[in-house]
């Protein structure tokens, strides 16, 4: 997964958001090794606004070249 991919996000952790999953494009990667928790996490457009989620919540649909 990289930067410009189309991912699909769920479920989402956000109370407001009726739906089960939304789609995306990654704006930034954040690899486990560089998490203090070994936790990588994925930062995706919603909503018009940046947010991080966990890469067990992102599914890639379509990669960029």
């Amino acid at each position: 997964m990289k930067v410009g991919d189309l991912v699909k996000v769920g479920p989402p952790s956000r109370p407001f958001i009726t739906h089960p999953f939304f789609v995306s494009i990654v704006l930034e990667v954040n690899k486990s090794e560089n998490h203090p928790n070994g936790l990588g996490l994925v930062k995706v457009l919603e909503a018009g606004q940046e947010a991080w989620y966990p890469i067990g919540c992102i599914e890639l649909i379509n990669e960029s070249r």
